[in-house]
């Protein structure tokens, strides 16, 4: 599978399928389009401003002092993902006009009845997919508010419960956003969810090993602008919160949205969709 910015691209070539899509779209469907993507993104601004403000403080996260996830805080994380895992069908039917025109693309020719079913399907592609965006951000904000748990912790539950998920090929090749799971700005999110979790451990011998460590790790994802946290392995501690739950968190991942969740806004989606 191919990712929409690679698509945007494959698109450009071959049969000029792009082009007469766009020429052809006619203004009325451009409007209901921007309709369409315009009232869930205010909706979904409007969920982030309202979590943020009936959490206060607490919408800025701090790990417990061995960054392992209480019992409790999983299964309402689990519930979360279970609010935003259909979404990832609604993706898929996205996807598949884009990737009727990578089949086309490695083919020698096709027939004109074939181009233009394909010129149709990437049209309604390109016309659905900053919709489907704009109503997922809506989803995840939502659900969010209504779990009462704010994005940082989110962010960071799903870093670490999908960390070897999120470095995998096969993800970095499904995923939406250009392979890249981590944004500089999620990245960053997630590196003072780290400088906060340091300032919790207590001075003893013990814990200045522990907070060497975490001082390692917040250096290294300051010095690299998309590194995922405990990127070269999760500590035995956040490991073992997450293990228990690991058949539930499999089955609630999709890849192609995968750049998405940790996002605060839809920004870099967009960008990304549009290139």
């Amino acid at each position: 599978m191919v990712t929409v910015g690679e698509n945007g691209r494959l698109a450009g070539k071959g049969c000029g399928i792009v082009g007469a899509v766009i020429v052809g779209v006619p203004l009325l469907v451009v409007a209901v389009v921007g309709v369409k993507t315009c009232a869930p993104l205010q909706e979904a601004g409007e969920a982030m401003v309202e979590l943020e403000r009936a959490l206060g403080s607490d919408a800025l996260y701090r790990p417990s002092p061995s960054g392992a996830i209480p019992a409790a805080r999983m299964v309402l994380f689990l519930d979360v993902r279970s609010k935003l895992v259909e979404a990832c069908g609604d993706y898929g039917q996205v996807q598949r006009g884009f990737d009727a025109v990578d089949s086309l693309e490695t083919r020698d020719s096709g027939d004109a009845g074939e181009v233009g079913d394909v010129a149709m399907g990437l049209g309604g592609a390109a016309l659905a997919i900053t919709p489907f965006l704009a109503r997922y951000f809506k989803l995840r904000n939502v659900a969010l508010l209504e779990a009462s748990m704010g994005l940082e912790e989110y962010s960071y539950i799903y870093a670490t419960a999908y960390h070897d998920l999120l470095l995998s090929e096969r993800t970095r090749r499904e995923i939406f956003s250009d392979g890249e799971a981590l944004s500089p700005e999620a990245s960053a999110m997630l590196a003072v969810c780290l400088a906060r979790q340091r300032e919790s451990v207590q001075p003893t011998d013990q814990m200045d090993r522990h907070h060497a460590v975490l001082a390692a790790e917040q250096h290294r994802m300051e010095a690299e602008s998309n590194r995922l946290i405990w990127q070269d392995g999760l500590p035995e501690a956040v490991r073992a919160s997450i293990d228990p739950y690991r058949k539930q968190l499999d089955g609630l991942f999709c890849r192609a949205t995968a750049g998405l969740d940790m996002e605060r806004s839809s920004r870099r989606a967009l960008r990304v969709a549009l290139e």
